[in-house]
């Protein structure tokens, strides 16, 4: 069966209507939903916080279909008292805007959503770093959809695991570019939702300066290596609340995902752990990390291409 056309689920940025306008003129065909973040003074949203001025302008025009993201990597207090302050206004919004779908980070959160609001499609955030078949145990039919944990976006053999094993749809974040494998991912997150943490640093920067070439192993994938993931996904979740603030930016990498036209990887809107430098990524060298052992420390490829496309530009 063909996939259908509107597989893109795509960030909300705080823009008047005119500029959603011209998005649903260029691309309704191919767009599920646009998602923005459940606000509440407790609830983190895994990013800093962000301008909201054209929200509810934007909600109560229905323009196009929307999806609310309740995915905070930890919960403030046990989800029997979480809910407790979260639901009211949940259910609010839920009702006012019609939305019909909810990405979630926690499994009791989302089993607790599922009994008070069954006719709301569950989808399991990356950030519950569903990477394993056991782990869709774990989780059972709570969830329709899941966006498979960035450790394995460079794994073609354990996506297909789980493509094998996950009855639901699976859905590919695709301009992130956040390590695969990064130990400072859960600090980091808790410390883009806190409040009190006006600037939030990388935690990967200084590793970074001394191992560049770790960029080039992100968990990414280019518009122009879509077509290796053929049979993985269902959908494609575009990131980008911060880094697509620019109209045209975002219209380019939206585009270029839809049609699979090439860009370089420090134009797809990535995060502290990008490619800033301007390199062409071969499709070569691309399918190589897909397949590869992920042995760093004894392996010199992507440190030879670090130096022999990058570090030239320095």
């Amino acid at each position: 069966m063909d996939r259908p056309d509107n597989i893109f689920v795509i960030p909300y940025v705080d823009h008047p209507l005119d500029f959603w306008e011209t998005l649903k003129t260029r691309f309704q065909p191919h767009i599920k939903e646009i998602y923005f973040p459940f606000i509440h003074e407790k609830v983190g949203t895994g990013r800093p916080a962000l301008p909201d001025r054209h929200l509810i302008p934007f909600l109560e025009s229905k323009i196009l279909p929307v999806g609310l993201l309740l995915n905070p990597i930890i919960l403030y207090k046990p989800v029997e008292e979480f809910i407790k302050t979260v639901f009211p206004a949940l259910e609010n919004l839920i009702t006012k805007y019609d939305i019909k779908e909810l990405t979630l980070s926690n499994l009791l959160l989302a089993q607790a959503v599922k009994k008070h609001f069954p006719s709301l499609t569950l989808t399991a955030s990356t950030l519950m770093e569903i990477c394993c078949e056991q782990q869709l145990s774990v989780i059972g039919d709570v969830f329709s959809t899941i966006v498979p944990s960035g450790k394995i976006l460079r794994n073609i053999n354990q996506l297909m695991i789980l493509r094998q094993a996950f009855e639901g749809k699976i859905r590919l974040l695709v301009n992130e570019s956040c390590l695969t494998n990064c130990i400072f991912r859960t600090q980091h997150f808790y410390e883009m939702s806190v409040p009190e943490i006006k600037f939030p640093h990388s935690l990967c920067a200084r590793m970074l300066s001394e191992k560049p070439w770790m960029r080039l192993a992100g968990s990414w994938i280019l518009p122009q290596h879509l077509h290796f993931f053929e049979g993985i996904f269902d959908e494609i979740k575009i990131d980008g609340r911060i880094s697509l603030q620019q109209p045209e930016r975002y219209f380019e990498v939206l585009k270029s995902y839809i049609d699979q036209t090439p860009l370089q990887p420090h134009q797809i809107g990535g995060g502290p752990a990008s490619i800033y430098s301007p390199v062409n990524i071969e499709s070569d060298f691309y399918k190589y990390t897909l397949f590869c052992r992920k042995n760093c420390d004894s392996c010199n490829v992507c440190k030879d291409y670090w130096t022999s496309k990058i570090f030239k530009y320095e």
